[in-house]
Parts: structure tokens; C-alpha cells; sequence
């Protein structure tokens, strides 16, 4: 984790809103990540390396998470996507991007994908959550009484295998410290936003090119697949829908290669279907 860190290109941005700290591995078409709730750029820890070497691959700590600074109190959805939209003004330019939202990142980057539509070549929804198909409620431990370091731990440990880790033995002691610091240094809650189930508004008005993958297992989703690409289709008739196999809700932390083969998939499609720029030439929403 600390190499890889060190290894980025790290930048603070700050705009009217807040600031957001970015970080970039890389080179090429640029590939814009954001993470989950409660998370941070280490949410996508297993592809950085993986795709760094055929993309720029800029990832943010969503307003509230990580190393940026918090967004309000209600944490609004609308005031992260300006945050990242500027972030990503300065760093990419009028470069045509990549999307890819992890849970609660996919919402946000629904609102973003809205602003910024037509500069987005495709967006992939990763763990989807915010819009009108069935959720599994989970229960997650407390921690926050715990003032014991390995008692901490164990909780955290227990988290990751009701909401993020279908397989227990795949919960090793990375996961576990990313989880533990992430869920540490999360200022807002994302259950709100989600429950008023925004996405599907937010890609109706952008039409950007569309693609989805989950875990078989998602502790969220599961197994109410039918549900999500009967919703996918109804945005896009084109997008790819893929389901990793033996995977839960943190798919591409607990599958990584298999996700990773999905991803560059997905990604191939929409340079299909983009022409050789690989930008979909629709009308730009939100500005």
C-alpha cells in the first residue's frame, strides 16, 4: 500500500466546494476511478497496477473519505460531482475519459456523468447501488467503542465478510487494514443518498454509453441479477453485463483478475462502439 502510494502523482485541488486529493498512475487515455462509501482510492488497490500501464488511471478520495476534505454535513451528491468535476477539468483537460463507480461511487459518478457527459467515453457501474432494484439490508458490527487495537480489527475483519467478502479466506491483511482506514477516516454517511435511488434520473439525462459488473455473491444484490440488467438494458440496450464468478459486493478486491478481465472488456466495448476516438457523440447535460 505505502509503494504504491509513493509511487502516485498526488494532487490537491481545491475548488468553492471543498477540496479533493487525487492521485495518478501512468499514461494514455485516461481512466477516472472512484471508490465506495466509506473507502478511498484503495478501494481499487488490485487494478491500479494492472491498468496503469495501458491508461493514466486517476482514482480521487470522494469529498468526506480518505485525504480530502469533508463535503457538508448532508454530504450532497450534487456538491462531490462539482468537486470532481473540476478535479478532473484540471487534470485531464478536454481529454475524453473512462468512467468506473464502485457502489456509492457509481452514484456519484452518475451525477458527474451528467455534467460532464460528453466527455465520457463510457461508465462502468461497479457493485451498482442507488436505483430502483432490489437491496439486501446487511448489518454491519460497531466498532467505534472499541478502544482495543486487535478487537478493532476483529470487527473490521467481520464487516468485510457481511458486506464486501463473499469468501472468508480471501479476507487477508490488506483487506483488512484498507477497510480498517477507510471505515476510520469516513466523515458522511452514504445511506441517504442512496435511498432516494438517484441513479437512475442521473443516466437517463446524461445517455452515456453503459456497463455493469458484480460479484455472483454481492451481499447487496444477490440474487436479484434479472432485476439489475433488465434496468441496465433500459438505459443502454448495448451495455455489457457481466457477473463474477465466486465474488461478493468488493469484487474487484476479491476477484481482482477475473474483474480485471470484465473491466478491460467493458472498456473495449465502448472503443467499439466510440470509433477510433472512443468518445460517444451524444448532447452534454448539466452545465
Amino acid at each position: 500500500m505505502a509503494e504504491l502510494d509513493r509511487a502516485a502523482r498526488r494532487t490537491e485541488i481545491k475548488t468553492e466546494d471543498g477540496f479533493a486529493v487525487w492521485r495518478e498512475w501512468g499514461s494514455g487515455p485516461a481512466l477516472v476511478m472512484l471508490h465506495g462509501g466509506a473507502g478511498s482510492w484503495s478501494h481499487f488497490f488490485r487494478q491500479i497496477e494492472a491498468f496503469s500501464g495501458d491508461y493514466r488511471v486517476i482514482v480521487p478520495d470522494l469529498p468526506g473519505f480518505g485525504d480530502s476534505a469533508a463535503c457538508n454535513p448532508k454530504a450532497d451528491p450534487h456538491r462531490m460531482a462539482r468537486i470532481l468535476a473540476a478535479g478532473i477539468e484540471q487534470l485531464a483537460g478536454s481529454q475524453p475519459l473512462n468512467l468506473v463507480g464502485f457502489s456509492y461511487g457509481g452514484i456519484i459518478g452518475g451525477y458527474l456523468a451528467r455534467m460532464i457527459a460528453s466527455r465520457i467515453s463510457g461508465f462502468v457501474i461497479v457493485g451498482g447501488v442507488g436505483f430502483e432494484a432490489r437491496r439486501n439490508v446487511v448489518d454491519l458490527a460497531s466498532w467505534r467503542h472499541l478502544s482495543d487495537i486487535a478487537s478493532r480489527r476483529a470487527m473490521h475483519r467481520k464487516n468485510l465478510l457481511a458486506i464486501m467478502i463473499a469468501d472468508s479466506t480471501r479476507i487477508d491483511e490488506t483487506a483488512i487494514l484498507i477497510q480498517q482506514s477507510n471505515a476510520e477516516r469516513s466523515r458522511h454517511d452514504t445511506r441517504p443518498t442512496a435511498r432516494l435511488k438517484p441513479l437512475t434520473e442521473m443516466l437517463d439525462a446524461s445517455k452515456v454509453p453503459l456497463a455493469a459488473i458484480w460479484g455472483e455473491h454481492d451481499q447487496l444484490a444477490a440474487p436479484h441479477f434479472e432485476e439489475r440488467r433488465v434496468w441496465l438494458a433500459g438505459r443502454d440496450k448495448k451495455a455489457p453485463f457481466k457477473l463474477v464468478a465466486n465474488a461478493g459486493h468488493w469484487v474487484q478486491y476479491e476477484a481482482a483478475d477475473a474483474f480485471n478481465a470484465a473491466l478491460t472488456d467493458c472498456l473495449r466495448s465502448f472503443a467499439e462502439r466510440g470509433g477510433e476516438t472512443g468518445i460517444y457523440q451524444g448532447e452534454e447535460h448539466g452545465r
